[in-house]
């Protein structure tokens, strides 16, 4: 993709990461009924920021997906989870801090999921309240993923008394 968001090729994930290119992907921030959001720990096996709390649901776009299909494929490959009605909350625009990432920031409240419950089984999961997170980002930012930091920031979480319908 060109700066202008504009598809120039057709490229394995991994080359355009390996290259730092502009590309496309999406993010679901997951929030339960009280408007606590839903982060994991990723698996020591993965490479950025292993054991570290991160939004379980990110994807690249692939070629010929629009962002509303890539968000929920990466739902349902990520957790388990099927859901079509997601909300386009913020659109990042590429740097090299982001690793070029046409960043497009859906949102999806998932009242069904308790307060103690992990999504899909995840021992390693929580939801954490705004004051919870705060306390997270400012205190404990080594336990962040550096994505998940760059991405509060740039979108300001938490956010004060959200709902999500």
């Amino acid at each position: 993709m060109d700066k202008a968001g504009r598809p120039l090729a057709a490229m394995p994930v991994a080359e355009v990461r390996r290259q730092q290119l502009c590309h496309r992907s999406v993010v679901i921030l997951l929030y339960d009924e009280a408007g606590r959001l839903f982060l994991r720990k990723r698996p020591s096996l993965r490479g950025q920021g292993p054991e570290r709390w991160d939004t379980p649901g990110r994807s690249p776009v692939f070629r010929g997906e629009s962002l509303q299909d890539a968000a929920t494929r990466a739902l349902q490959s990520t957790l388990g989870l099927h859901a079509e009605r997601m909300r386009l909350e913020q659109a990042m625009a590429p740097s090299l801090e982001n690793g070029n990432e046409f960043l497009h920031v859906f949102s999806l409240a998932r009242p069904e999921w308790g307060a103690s419950q992990g999504a899909a089984g995840e021992a390693e999961s929580y939801f954490f309240g705004p004051e919870e997170l705060r306390c997270l980002l400012r205190d404990f930012s080594e336990l962040v993923s550096a994505r998940f930091l760059l991405l509060a920031k740039e979108l300001k979480l938490p956010k004060r008394d959200r709902r999500h319908a």
